[in-house]
This record gives structure tokens, sequence and C-alpha cells, in this order.
């Protein structure tokens, strides 16, 4: 996961050999020596800078980020009014799923898996988070997992480090959820330490562990990436590309360590002129050399019109551009990402359906993507129900909410307000739905003012006045 982690973030000259390769240059160089003298050196220069990271890699995680970002909507109770649906607010308000996709999504695709954990404070307050996926632990039966992590504490040279364990475990009476921590000697895990003693010593708040009676699954979760039966903890997104992209920097590094060697103009001087500047520093300083210095100002040759001239260079870097632009097209083809994506092709068409097939691979790999993350957003949501019911003596009638996804691509207000207007009349989709799909920003209130207004012009339109007056009556003389 640290390999994926380095390369998603650009620290590729840590992870790529031939990076490591354009690190020392020597030169010679005249450093002075008191007032006239000069003496050569040899001097060492860092080249490190001159590895160019042109990191593609970024994309392939963010693309699918980006597009379940824009796309999740509202999350509600399956039900329009009750205990259950101030609750599901009440948790999504505390989780900020909304907030929190996008970086989720981004570790999913990083690391091959992302977890989730149910929290609960002595406030009443229940919400779920994601947590690394390196930080999650099933255990081999299938009864139960460990979420590990290391704490460190004390100064900045000398640091005690401790491994905090949560430990959740299923029997046949319930879940028992129990609080460890073990001393650590540098990467070994040593004895076990009292969690009493360890809260008290650090002044923290760790809750104390408990049996859950009657709850009968995991107050945590995993969602994995592209897993198979030999890699049941998911993939990495990045997989298969890190030769690529490595390809694609030493290409644009070595055409840049041309550049800087040869693109640069040089000044090209007579030999006269030159011996007339070296001799001249001879006698000042008691070396022949030319400084660039030195000809700021220099005399003209009338006899044979000798000047100086600048030398330029004219590199031919067509095919090594074109050569990167192969391999960025192989690394999104390979990580199923749309050229538009990456700029390397137009991305906008006329309509949301021409757009949806220019972007059709990154849609595709997107929907995967947030067909896991709405089961997975479903069930945290349902465990915090569960554990309210155990903790807090609720009766909620546990049961998945409502996710709703609105579309991975932008469309135009126009042609989106058309879209749901043709279901409400088409009677696939509700009043309630419409209005909520072309206002997704309106607050439950402003939607509910809307519904109402609608539904009272079209109860006033709907009143004919030749069916509801009352019939005409004739009156005869008595």
């Amino acid at each position: 996961m640290m390999y994926y982690r380095l390369l998603y973030e650009g620290e590729h000259a840590e992870i790529f050999p031939r990076a490591q390769s354009v690190t020392k240059e020597r030169k010679v160089v005249r450093r002075r020596v008191g007032v006239r003298s000069w003496r050569q050196v040899e001097k060492v220069f860092s080249a490190d800078y001159q590895y160019i990271v042109a990191n593609f890699s970024s994309l392939v995680a963010e693309v699918p980020a980006d597009l379940l970002n824009r796309s999740l909507g509202n999350i509600s109770a399956d039900t329009e009014k009750g205990p259950e649906l101030e609750f599901v607010s009440s948790v999504v308000t505390a989780s900020k799923p909304n907030e929190k996709i996008w970086a989720a999504v981004t570790q999913h695709q990083v690391d091959g898996l992302v977890a989730y954990r149910i929290r609960r404070d002595e406030s009443g307050s229940v919400w779920f988070e994601w947590i690394l996926g390196d930080r999650y632990f099933p255990h081999d039966d299938g009864r139960g997992a460990d979420i590990a992590w290391i704490e460190e504490w004390g100064e900045e040279n000398r640091k005690d480090r401790f491994l905090r364990v949560e430990r959740q475990r299923l029997s046949a009476q319930g879940l028992s959820a129990q609080q460890l921590v073990y001393k650590m000697e540098g990467d070994n895990v040593a004895a076990e330490i009292n969690i009493d003693q360890y809260s008290a010593d650090h002044d923290m708040d760790i809750p104390e562990d408990a049996e859950l009676k009657g709850v009968h699954e995991l107050l945590c979760g995993v969602v994995t990436n592209e897993e198979t039966l030999t890699h049941l903890r998911g993939r990495s997104a990045l997989r298969n590309i890190d030769g690529l992209q490595e390809e694609i920097n030493w290409t644009i590094t070595r055409d840049a360590i041309v550049f800087e060697k040869h693109g640069k103009p040089k000044l090209a001087i007579p030999r006269a002129l030159w011996d007339t500047v070296a001799n001249q520093n001879h006698r000042d300083y008691g070396a022949r050399f030319v400084r660039s210095d030195d000809l700021e100002v220099v005399s003209f040759d009338e006899k044979t019109g000798a000047v100086p001239q600048y030398i330029t260079w004219d590199a031919k870097t067509a095919q090594s551009f074109e050569h990167v632009t192969r391999l960025i097209k192989f690394m999104l083809s390979i990580s199923k990402t749309s050229p538009q994506a990456a700029g390397l092709e137009e991305g906008k068409g006329d309509s949301g359906v021409a757009l949806l097939y220019l972007w059709i691979q990154s849609v595709i790999k997107a929907e995967a993507v947030q067909s896991k993350f709405d089961a997975a957003i479903k069930s945290a949501i349902r465990k915090c129900m569960i554990l309210e019911n155990a903790i807090g003596g609720t009766s909620l009638k546990v049961a998945n909410p409502v996710v709703e996804w609105g579309d991975l691509l932008p469309k135009a207000d126009s042609e989106k307000d058309t879209e749901e207007i043709a279901k409400y009349e088409g009677g696939v989709q509700s009043l309630e739905t419409t209005v909520r799909r072309m206002h997704p920003d309106w607050s439950e209130k402003a939607i509910e003012s809307e519904i109402q207004k609608i539904r009272d012009e079209q109860a006033a339109e709907g009143m004919n006045p030749t069916f509801t007056q009352p019939p005409k009556v004739n009156l005869g003389d008595s």
C-alpha cells in the first residue's frame, strides 16, 4: 500500500530506480582564492531537481472520486416520518458522507480497499467514519475483526510507541467489543498494557469493553476494489501502470536534461579576442581564463570583422512527445480511464448522451465503484441503528436508508429539467422526487413548500367552471 501511496502522491524518486540514477553530477569549476588567485576545484551538483514527474497516476485514482463526489445526493430513511427519519438525519449530519466521499473513494482506489466503523459518544451521538484499509484486519473464521493503529507519545527524538486495537467478536449471545493496547519495541509488538492505566497516563477517553446482546453482525466493514478469488482484500487501481508512469517521467526528464545542457545559447568569440581577455586575466589574477562578465564590453576587429556570435541549438523532440502521448494513452487504457479525463481529447459533447459516450470508460468504472459505496453507506447507517437500539434503549425499525445518486456527468440545466419533467409527466416518477432532483441544493422546508405550491396550482387549474357551477333553474309563476 505504501508503494501505491507514493506513486499516487508523486514521490516517484523514492520508488523508481532510474530516478535515483539522476542524482549527482561532477563539474570542474574555478574558485577564487584570495584577491588575485584562482584554482580549479571539483564540485558535486545535486541533479534531483532534474527528475520531472508528470503524475498521471493521481488522475487514475481521482477521476472516479470526482464523479462520485458530484453524484452523491440526499440520504434519508425509507419512511416519510417517525423516529427512524430523525435518527438517520442525525447520523448523516454527524458522519458528513457528502463531504468525505471524495477522500474515501480516492483512498479506495489507491490502496485497493477502505474500511469503516460505527462510533457512539457519551452524548448519544452516533456516526460512522472511514478508516484506512491497512488498519482493518478480519479474523480468519469470519466471526470478528480488529481495527489496529499506532499511537506515539513523548518528545520528538524519544517517542514511545503503542499498538492500539479495537477487537470485535461475534458469539451466540451477541457482539463483544474490546479495547487493547500493547507496548511497541521498534517494529515488534511487546507486552500488553492495562487499558485503564494507559488511558489515565495519557488523559484519553477510551470506550469501555462492551457486550451487546442480540447484535449478530460486526459494527465495522470494508469496501474492496476489484477483488478476485486470490486477492480477497482488493487490488489497487494503480496496479500495472507504474512501469508506464516511470517511462513517461524518464522520457520527459531525458529531454529536459538535454535542453538543460544544450538548449541555452552559447557565446562564440574570435580566438584573438579570447587571447586578449585571457592574457589580461593572467596579469590580474595569475591564470588564463575568460568569464562571461569579461565580455560585456569587447573590441571589434576592423580587419576581419570578427565579432562575438551566439550559437543556438535546434532540438528535434517531436518523436519524444509522441512517445509520451502513446504511453499516456496506454496507461489510461489499462486503468479504464477515458482520454477525455486527461485532456488528451476534447471532453465536451452537444448533449448529455454525447458526453456520456465520450466518457464511457470512466463512467463504467465509476458506476462499479458507486455500487460498492452505495452498499457500504447503507450498511454503515443500518449498523448505526443497530448500535443505537443495543445501547440507547430505542426500538428503531432497522432497515437500509435511501441513498440518492445523481448523474455522474454534468448536464445543462435545461436538458436535466426536461428529462425530469418528462419522467414526472410519464408517471414513472413522483412530484417530490422531481422537485428534489431539479433542486438538489434546497432544504427540506423549501422542497415541501414548492410541492405544496405546485399541488395548489394544479388543483386551481383543474376547477372547470362548466362543471363546478350549479345548473340553471327556471322559476315559473307560482
